[in-house]
């Protein structure tokens, strides 16, 4: 197959298909500060709501963490509603953690 080579941004209404495997359809992003209250040790908590619209249940989700975050906090993010996505921040150590505010972006990675 020919490889084509691009400069600048591609657009397509058709989806895209890397290589081999499922076309993406779209791709969402949403930026958003959260302050986690303190996790108590081996357990999680949920962010609130943050809009993206066009996210779905089961919808593949990607976190964008701060540039310090703590040590022993594993982060996930996942569609919870029709255009919601939470960030869960597990915390993995036999101590509480209390995470510091920042900012967290969630992108949404839509398959056909």
């Amino acid at each position: 197959m020919a490889r084509t080579t691009f400069s600048g941004p591609v657009a397509s209404t058709n989806g895209f298909i890397p290589g081999a495997g499922a076309t993406v359809t779209a791709v969402l992003a949403a930026t958003a500060t959260i302050d986690f209250a303190s996790i108590p040790a081996n357990t999680s908590a949920d962010s609130t709501g943050i809009t993206v619209t066009g996210a779905a249940v089961g919808d593949a989700v990607f976190v964008g963490v701060p540039s310090a975050i703590e040590a022993g906090l594993v982060v996930t993010g996942y569609v919870s509603a029709a255009d919601t996505v939470k960030v869960r921040a597990a915390n993995v150590t036999a101590l509480a953690i209390n995470p510091a505010s920042g900012a967290f972006k969630v992108v949404v990675i839509k398959t056909a």
